[in-house]
C-alpha cells in the first residue's frame, strides 16, 4: 500500500522528504517495509502497542480534566523519529557542550558570580527570575553542587539543523516514558523493521545507577526519588524509574530533615538518605526556608544540603538556567568559560532589558513570539500575530512597563516528521528531548530519547497536556555488544518488606483496608435499605414502617452523614436522600466521599499490587465517575449499578490479599480492614440492636442486622431458628469462631498487632486498649447484654458496652497512627 499518496508537508524541512519530495536514504529501508504492509497490518500493530503499554499500566496525569479521570493511557507512534549516526555525533557533542557549560553557570550563579560581576549577563536576568533561589548562594562552591543530569528539548529548523527550543534543568522529566517506548518498541519492531540496527539505551541508565552508587557512597539504599505524588503528571515515570534504578519512592511526608541529615521515616524507625533524585520542583522542596504554602516538600531539607549531608539531582536553584533570558546571551558565555562558539543553534532571542534590543522588539512586534523569562508558575507564549489588537496593545504596554521581564524569539518553520493516524502517514511538528549524565568531568548522552508529538496535523503546539502523542527516537548504527542482563532482562532485588517500608505507603495501606471494608459495607447497608423501600407497599401496618425508619437512621449513623434520616423532612423524599448519600462527593462519610478517599489509598500503593488489581480498579474507577454525574436514576438502576460495584470491590479485595504476603505490608492492611470491620459492626449494632422492638419489627430489623454483614445464611447454618436477638448478639459480638464477630475480630487483632516492627514482650500503648476489649469480651455474657429494666425500651447495659468497645478500638488506630505513622517517639 502506496502511504504517501497523500503526504503533504508545509513545512520547510520534512524528516523523511527532501526538498524534491524523494524519500531520504536513511529512511528508504523503513518506508519499504512499511509500504509492503497493509493499512489493516500497521493498524493491528498500533494495537499491539497499545495493548503492551495499557498491560503495563504506563500512564500520564492529565490536569484539570473535564472527565475527571487524570490518567490517561500513554500512546506511541509505531514510526520512529530516525537521526543517522553520523549527524547525531555532531548532535551529542553539542548537548556535552551545552550541559557542561549549564553546570558552569549553576556554580558560578551560587559561587563567585564572576558571569555577574564581569556583565556578561546582567544581573536584572537573573534576580527578577524566582528561579533564583538565595538560600543556596555559596552552595555552588561545594564539590556535590553539580548539574548532575541535564535533558533539552531540540527540533529541526528549515536550514536542516537541530535548534535547541528549552533546557531543563531542575527536575527533567521523560526518561521513564522513553525507556518504556523502547521496550515496547523493541517488541513490535522485529516485525515491523526487522533490517534495523539502532544504538540501545542501557547504557545510560547504567551509568545512572553508577552515578547513584557514587554520591551514595556505595550503598544505594540510602537513595531516594522524591517525587510530588500520585497527583503529579509523570507519576508513572516516578514509579518506574525508582523500580528500574533500586531506589526507593518516596513524597515529603515520608522523609525528616534532622540535625542537617536527611532522614527515611520507615515502620522500624528512620533511616538515613544521603542521595535524593528530585522530581519536585525547587520552590517546593523546603516549606521552611522556601514556599510556606508548600505541602509536598520536606522542612529543613535546604539545611540538609547546606551542611553537606546530602547529594541531590539536580540541586535545589537549578531552575534559574532553565531562563529563557540566558539565550541572548549564550554566546558570550561559551566564549567566557570554554573558548568556543555554541556547537548547536538555538531561536534568535531578544532580552527587551536591553535599550537597543527593545527598540527592535516593539518595530518588529507583529513578526514575534512574546515570552517571559521567569516560567515558573505560568508558561505563556504569545504568538502576536495571532492576537487582536487590543492584546497586542496591552502586551506592548506590559513590556514597556517592565521590560526586563520579557524576550522575544523569532518565529521558526520547523520540521514535520511522518505520523501514522487513521489508516494513514501524515506529517506532524515533533520535538526532542534528549537526556545527559554527569560522568567525572564531562557529560554522557543516552544514544535515544523522547519524542513528542503534536496532536493534528495543523497543531504547532506539541504538548502531552494538549494531547499529543510519542515516538521512540532511533540512532542508527550497531552499537557495542552489551550485556543486557543487567537491567532489562532481570527484575532488580528491592527490599519490601514491612521493616523498610516508607511511612506514607504504610499509612496508605492501612486506610486502603479502613475505606475498602468502609465501602463495602456501606454498599451492603445502603443496598438494604433501598430494596426495603421498594418492597415497603408489599407490608401493612405500622410496625413495617417502624422498622424501616430504624434502618435508614442506622444508615446516617454509620456514615455519620447528619442529620440525614434523624431530619423528619427526609420522609418525604427519602430517595433523594439515598442518592445524594451515593453521589455527592462533598458529604464527608457518604459514598462517592468515601469511594474518593479509596481511590487515593490505592493510588499510593499501586506499586504493591497484582496488574489484575489495577485494571480492575481502573475499570472501577472509570465506571463510579460515570454513574455518579447521573441525576435522577430509577431506584432499580441504583440498585443494578450498587450490585456491580460491590462485585467489583470484593473482586478487588481478593486481589489485594493475594498479591501481597503479611511481611510485605499485608498486615497493615489486615489490621485497618478489621479495626474498621470492628467499629462498623458495633455502629450498626447500636442504632438497630439497643432498642426493644415489637416481635415483627424486630425480625425485620435483626435480619438487617446480619444482611448488612451479609451472615444472614451463616446465621441460619448456626442457629437453625427463627431470628432472635440473644442468639444475634452472640453470634456477631462474642463468637469465637464467626470471622465477622467482635469477637474473633479482636483475637486475630491482638496476633496482628505482634508482628508489627516496633513490638515488645510488654504491650505497647496501640496493643494495650485492643486488649481491653478482648478481656470485656471474654468476661461478659449475652444475659448480662441484655438486661434491661422493667418497662425499659433500651438495652442500657449493651449500648454501654459497645461504646466502651468503639473507645477501645479508636484509640488503638490513633496510638499505632502515633507510633508508625507519625514517629512521634522519635
Amino acid at each position: 500500500m502506496n502511504f504517501l499518496d497523500n503526504y503533504s508537508s508545509a513545512s520547510l524541512f520534512d524528516e523523511m522528504l527532501d526538498d524534491q519530495l524523494r524519500v531520504r536514504e536513511h529512511w528508504q529501508p523503513l518506508l519499504e517495509r512499511l509500504e509492503a504492509m497493509s493499512s489493516e497490518e500497521l493498524e493491528n500493530k498500533q494495537a499491539e502497542i497499545a495493548w503492551h503499554l495499557e498491560d503495563n499500566g504506563v500512564t500520564y496525569n492529565v490536569y484539570n480534566d473535564p472527565e475527571d479521570n487524570g490518567n490517561r493511557p500513554w500512546s506511541l507512534d509505531p514510526i520512529p523519529f530516525i537521526i543517522t549516526k553520523e549527524e547525531w555525533k555532531g548532535i551529542k557533542q553539542g548537548i556535552k557542550q551545552r550541559a557542561k557549560l549549564f553546570n558552569l553557570i549553576l556554580k558560578d550563579l551560587y559561587g563567585e558570580q564572576k558571569l555577574l560581576k564581569e556583565n556578561i549577563i546582567p544581573a536584572e536576568v537573573i534576580y527578577g527570575h524566582k528561579g533564583f533561589i538565595p538560600a543556596v548562594h555559596t552552595l555552588g562552591l561545594m564539590e556535590d553542587f553539580q548539574l548532575y543530569f541535564y535533558a533539552l528539548d531540540m527540533a529541526r529548523g528549515p536550514d536542516g539543523k537541530m535548534w535547541v527550543i528549552n533546557d531543563r534543568t531542575q527536575a527533567p522529566s521523560g526518561l521513564g516514558y522513553a525507556v518504556e517506548n523502547r521496550l515496547t518498541m523493541n517488541i513490535v519492531s522485529k516485525d515491523l523493521y526487522p533490517e534495523h540496527e539502532i544504538k540501545k539505551l542501557l547504557p545510560f541508565i547504567d551509568e545512572f545507577k553508577k552515578l547513584l552508587k557514587k554520591l551514595s557512597k556505595g550503598d544505594i539504599s540510602k537513595a531516594a526519588l522524591l517525587t510530588p505524588g500520585p497527583r503529579n503528571e509523570t507519576y508513572f515515570e516516578h514509579a518506574y524509574l525508582s523500580s528500574f534504578l533500586e531506589i526507593n519512592l518516596v513524597e515529603g511526608d515520608d522523609l525528616l530533615s534532622k540535625n542537617g541529615a536527611l532522614w527515611l521515616k520507615s515502620l522500624s524507625g528512620l533511616k538515613p538518605i544521603n542521595t535524593l533524585l528530585r522530581r519536585l520542583d525547587d520552590r517546593f522542596c523546603d516549606p521552611l526556608e522556601l514556599r510556606s504554602d508548600s505541602k509536598l516538600g520536606v522542612a529543613g531539607l535546604v539545611d540538609s544540603l547546606r551542611q553537606g549531608n546530602l547529594a541531590m539531582i539536580n540541586p535545589i536553584g537549578s531552575a534559574i538556567v532553565e531562563n529563557i533570558g540566558l539565550n541572548p546571551f549564550m554566546e558570550r558565555i561559551c566564549h567566557y568559560f570554554l573558548n568556543e562558539e555554541l556547537l548547536l543553534p538555538q531561536i534568535a532571542t531578544w532580552w527587551c532589558g536591553q535599550s537597543h534590543e527593545l527598540e527592535y522588539v516593539l518595530e518588529h512586534f507583529e513578526n514575534l513570539i512574546i515570552k517571559k523569562i521567569d516560567r515558573t508558575e505560568a508558561i505563556q507564549t504569545h504568538l502576536v500575530k495571532k492576537l487582536s489588537n487590543e492584546m497586542r496593545t496591552q502586551l506592548k504596554n506590559s513590556i514597556i512597563k517592565n521590560p526586563h521581564q520579557y524576550v522575544a524569539q523569532e518565529e521558526i518553520n520547523f520540521s514535520t516528521t511522518p505520523f501514522y493516524a487513521n489508516g494513514k502517514i501524515e506529517p506532524r511538528n515533533a520535538v526532542v528531548r534528549a537526556y545527559a549524565l554527569k560522568k567525572s568531568e564531562n557529560y554522557t548522552v543516552m544514544n535515544g530519547g523522547l519524542v513528542r508529538v503534536s496532536s493534528s496535523k495543523d497543531a504547532l503546539l506539541v504538548s502531552s497536556q494538549k494531547g499529543g502523542t510519542s515516538k521512540d527516537l532511533w540512532i542508527l548504527g550497531e552499537d557495542e555488544t552489551i550485556d543486557m542482563s543487567s537491567i532489562f532482562n532481570t527484575l532488580p532485588y528491592v527490599d519490601v518488606s514491612i521493616h523498610t517500608m516508607p511511612t506514607r505507603k504504610a499509612e496508605n495501606l492501612f486506610w486502603l483496608g479502613r475505606y475498602l471494608c468502609r465501602t463495602i459495607t456501606t454498599i451492603r447497608l445502603i443496598r438494604y435499605v433501598v430494596k426495603k423501600m421498594t418492597n415497603f407497599s408489599r407490608y401493612e401496618g405500622a410496625l413495617s414502617y417502624e422498622s424501616q425508619l430504624i434502618l435508614e437512621k442506622s444508615l446516617t449513623h454509620l456514615t455519620m452523614t447528619y442529620p440525614g434520616f434523624l431530619d423528619e423532612k427526609i420522609a418525604q423524599n427519602r430517595m433523594s436522600e439515598i442518592e445524594s448519600l451515593i453521589k455527592d462527593k462533598s458529604k464527608q462519610g457518604g459514598l462517592s466521599f468515601t469511594m474518593e478517599m479509596l481511590f487515593n489509598a490505592n493510588v499510593s500503593i499501586k506499586s504493591l499490587l497484582a496488574i489484575e488489581a489495577w485494571k480492575l480498579f481502573d475499570k472501577m474507577q472509570k465506571e463510579w465517575r460515570v454513574f455518579i454525574r447521573k441525576i435522577n436514576s430509577p431506584t432499580q438502576t441504583i440498585l443494578s449499578e450498587l450490585d456491580k460495584f460491590l462485585l467489583y470491590l470484593v473482586a478487588y479485595k481478593e486481589l489485594v490479599e493475594e498479591s501481597m504476603y503479611k511481611e510485605q505490608g499485608l498486615i497493615l492492611y489486615d489490621i485497618g480492614y478489621k479495626l474498621e470491620s470492628a467499629l462498623l459492626t458495633i455502629s450498626k449494632a447500636r442504632s438497630m440492636l439497643c432498642v426493644k422492638h415489637e416481635k415483627s419489627a424486630s425480625y425485620d430489623i435483626l435480619e438487617g442486622m446480619l444482611n448488612s454483614c451479609e451472615s444472614f445464611n451463616a446465621y441460619r447454618t448456626q442457629y437453625k431458628s427463627s431470628l432472635q436477638l440473644d442468639n444475634v448478639l452472640e453470634f456477631l459480638i462474642l463468637s469465637p469462631q464467626f470471622p465477622k464477630s467482635i469477637a474473633y475480630l479482636t483475637n486475630e487483632l491482638l496476633e496482628d498487632l505482634k508482628a508489627l516492627p516496633k513490638s515488645k514482650k510488654y504491650l505497647s500503648s496501640y496493643e494495650e486498649p485492643i486488649f481491653q476489649a478482648f478481656s470485656s469480651l471474654k468476661l461478659t455474657t449475652v444475659a448480662t447484654l441484655m438486661q434491661i429494666e422493667e418497662g425499659g425500651t433500651v438495652y442500657t447495659v449493651l449500648d454501654e458496652f459497645l461504646a466502651t468497645l468503639t473507645t477501645h478500638f479508636s484509640l488503638c488506630s490513633m496510638e499505632l497512627s502515633k507510633t508508625y505513622f507519625s514517629h512521634y517517639d522519635e
